[in-house]
């Protein structure tokens, strides 16, 4: 194999990411990649892949996880669920009418009782 291209696999988590009307398929890279910087020394992707290798910042979410198939409906029904806990939630808030992220992390063979999904969003602490 020449040097300038060597392969290397990585263990990494997969999830679908649904951000309103943007679907986008997202891997979670092993730490080693996560500080400043790093993700220039992360394996390089095929050049001729729809894949792009960015680095995303952190923020303090609040997750509630449910099963089943995530339908719109589902979804909207757990965004409100977590809205409303973090309404009631003395010390966490939501930052500003930050949107709802849905995160799946299932393949199309998984029946619909161990199907995992979140949804999520940005909250900070209460002053």
């Amino acid at each position: 194999m020449p040097a300038e291209r060597q392969e290397k696999y990585l263990q990494i988590i997969g999830s679908t990411i649904v951000r309103g009307h943007i679907l986008k398929k997202s891997f979670v890279s092993p730490s080693d990649y996560w500080t400043d910087g790093s993700v220039n020394e992360a394996p390089k992707p095929l050049s001729d892949s729809a894949v792009k290798v960015a680095s995303v910042e952190g923020c303090e979410r609040a997750v509630l996880a449910f099963g089943g198939f995530g339908r719109k409906a589902d979804v909207a029904v757990q965004s409100k669920k977590l809205r409303d806990m973090l309404e009631m939630d003395k010390e966490w808030m939501v930052v500003g009418d930050a949107p709802v992220t849905l995160a799946q992390y299932n393949d199309p063979f998984t029946p619909p009782w161990k199907r995992r999904n979140e949804v999520s969003v940005p909250v900070v602490l209460r002053e």
